[in-house]
């Protein structure tokens, strides 16, 4: 009996010790754990701090192209605030299937147009990786910056690089114009002294010369900031000598030409007008098939000029204002580029409808 009893305390007693000892060990495991999560949360920390700190946009998708996280630079090029149940065709409007599909989409090109609504697009040069679990693909991270503004100011230098080219070749031509221009003025100022029925033919020729001399004029404020010069000025009487100087290509392009002016008087810069319609004009001409249209009217002290024509319609009317762009084999792709120069010295804007006829509308305040 007595042996069984003191067995019996000895189990206890072993008992007691085990325990006390998965006390400790439970104690030490609790610790461990403690700092294992404490080291785990600053690890975690310091992963969103750097995503939030740095300027390129990250954004994580999963298997189902669900959106499941945008750090603060991602939200701020998106203009998004809220990716909660979004899918990645519904922030980058692209239409993949599954992540092989968004892996091969975004690795064919660098730079990527995104349109966020209507209004606003973005440039943005993306970079896509796969996220393994083990050896495993769980989904997708998209690494993007926003070049947009990079993009504006590269085109930006190239304008002007295109502008200081064409300023040196302006003044080139406009140096060897004006020398034989200075010889035929002379000729044409001894013509005038002999009494005869030419008069009229000298005339004509006195204008034209001046004419040449202003459009140099205009060409060499190309690459400089054009100054309106306002008087007053009878529209009806400029575009009737607007008509002289087109009738020849009217004639050679077989076009009939109607015009709508009202006989009123306006205050605005002659030379910048004149240069406004008559190279719209001639673009309509050489565009068109049958006919071209010019009504030119004031209402609520804007100068409105519209010009159409029953030609092809423009491939791009984005471009078609810069320099050097033109959609005619023959073109220099000089006269939208001056006519968009002289508009904005008048202080006013140009609208380009492309519908079964190319209309140009000018507005202006006079």
């Amino acid at each position: 009996m007595n042996k069984n009893l003191e067995n019996l305390e000895y189990i206890f007693e072993k008992l007691i010790e085990t325990t006390q000892s998965l006390e400790k060990s439970h104690e030490l495991l609790k610790q461990k754990i403690s700092y294992l999560e404490a080291k785990l949360e600053n690890n975690r920390k310091y992963l969103e701090n750097i995503l939030n700190s740095i300027t390129n946009g990250v954004c994580t998708i999963d298997l189902n192209l669900k959106i499941n996280f945008l750090n603060p630079a991602a939200k701020k090029i998106l203009s998004i605030e809220d990716y909660q149940d979004k899918s990645l065709k519904d922030v980058f409007n692209i239409d993949t299937k599954n992540i092989d599909e968004v892996l091969d989409y975004f690795n064919k090109r660098e730079v990527y147009n995104i349109k966020l609504d209507s209004i606003n697009n973005r440039k943005l040069k993306i970079n896509a990786s796969a996220v393994y679990d083990k050896d495993l693909i769980i989904g997708a991270v998209l690494v993007f910056e926003d070049i947009t503004k990079l993009e504006a100011l590269e085109l930006e230098n190239k304008q002007k690089e295109k502008l200081a080219t064409l300023g040196q070749m302006a003044a080139s031509i406009a140096h060897d114009i004006r020398n034989p221009l200075a010889s035929i003025q002379l000729f044409v100022s001894l013509l005038e002294e002999d009494e005869s029925d030419k008069k009229e033919i000298i005339k004509n020729i006195n204008i034209n010369i001046k004419r040449i001399d202003e459009i140099i004029t205009n060409t060499l404020l190309i690459s400089k900031k054009v100054i309106a010069k306002k008087e007053q000025i009878k529209l009806n009487e400029l575009i009737e000598q607007i008509e002289k100087e087109v009738i020849n290509k009217l004639v050679t392009y077989n076009v009939i030409f109607v015009k709508n002016v009202q006989p009123v008087t306006v205050v605005s810069d002659v030379n910048l007008l004149r240069s406004i319609i008559t190279n719209l004009l001639t673009n309509a001409i050489e565009a068109a098939k049958t006919s071209v249209e010019l009504f030119v009217s004031v209402f609520n002290n804007k100068l409105v000029i519209i010009v159409k024509d029953d030609g092809c319609a423009l491939n791009d009317t984005n471009t078609i204002f810069e320099p050097f762009f033109s959609e005619k084999k023959s073109g220099v792709g000089l006269g939208l580029f001056i006519v968009k120069k002289a508009i904005e010295a008048l202080d006013g804007k140009i609208k380009v409808l492309n519908v079964k006829k190319t209309i140009f509308i000018v507005k202006i305040n006079v």
